[in-house]
């Protein structure tokens, strides 16, 4: 059975920043990161940004003493409410972006599977929703833990179908990441006439290949998850697993990264 540590209160937050992270309170005073603290949650304005300022070996490795990190110089509070403070200055305009971009993707994406099948009753909505299921490994060479996450995607589709007043509504109110699975494994013309379609759009992130685009909007996902849920994108870009501190690859890294700066930039199919 997992234990967890006891929770501090805000005073005790401030204390612990001084004696282990060798935090100073000059230019915002204890008062005023006590309220910050209690506002925005230590582990929204500390947790993501320790990296910035703890020891580093020669190989690139944070260093470690019985778990904990290692400090060699003071640190204002401001210079971690200020990297918090610029992450989040940028989700609204990256939720604006993902949202203009999950309207039209998935829109467009309804419109043609709509307008090129026949699917008049249930029995075709789960029949067309079965051969998405068996031809997504057939497009790509997605992990078992992937396709298991897709597989799971179809079958609480179909299980969900009677929930709808109309084929119209079911796939309107898919998610992103959901519609990004039944794209994956639409026939291959139809995807490439969908890719043409976002590129009109300026929403093929400049690929021309049907599963780099696939993980472009993966990444985009991901991203939408984090923002709309109020976590950090810099935990996001880090790490592979937080729960396990397993850390991504720098190529990965780099492919969020590029992706959140990306989203940082007004796009016109955020436009109404």
């Amino acid at each position: 059975m997992t234990t967890y540590k006891p929770a501090k209160n805000a005073q005790e937050q401030i204390e612990y920043l001084k004696t282990n992270k060798k935090i100073t309170f000059n230019s915002i005073h204890e008062q005023q990161a006590r309220d910050i603290l209690f506002k925005y949650n230590y582990i929204n304005v500390i947790t993501p940004y320790k990296h910035h300022f703890s020891k580093f070996d020669k190989d690139g490795n944070e260093v470690k003493i019985d778990g904990k990190h290692i400090y060699e110089r003071d640190v204002e509070f401001s210079e971690y409410f200020n990297l918090f403070k610029n992450e989040r200055l940028q989700y609204p305009i990256i939720i604006k972006n993902i949202l203009g971009y999950e309207l039209r993707f998935k829109s467009i994406m309804a419109y043609r599977i709509l307008t090129s099948t026949e699917i008049n009753d249930e029995n075709k909505l789960v029949a067309y929703l079965e051969s998405v299921r068996l031809r997504i490994p057939m497009n790509s060479d997605y992990s078992d833990s992937r396709l298991e996450h897709m597989n799971n995607h179809i079958k609480q589709l179909e299980k969900s179908i009677s929930g709808y007043a109309d084929i119209y509504c079911f796939f309107d109110r898919m998610s992103l990441g959901v519609s990004l699975t039944i794209f994956s494994g639409l026939d291959q013309g139809l995807q490439k006439q969908l890719l043409k379609d976002f590129k009109s759009l300026g929403m093929n992130f400049g690929v021309k290949n049907i599963n780099d685009f696939i993980d472009k909007v993966f990444t985009l996902v991901a991203i939408r998850n984090c923002v709309m849920h109020c976590n950090s994108l810099e935990i996001l870009v880090r790490y592979y697993n937080p729960a396990t501190h397993k850390l991504r690859k720098n190529r990965n890294k780099k492919k969020y990264a590029k992706m959140i700066n990306e989203l940082s930039i007004e796009k016109q199919y955020a436009q109404i």
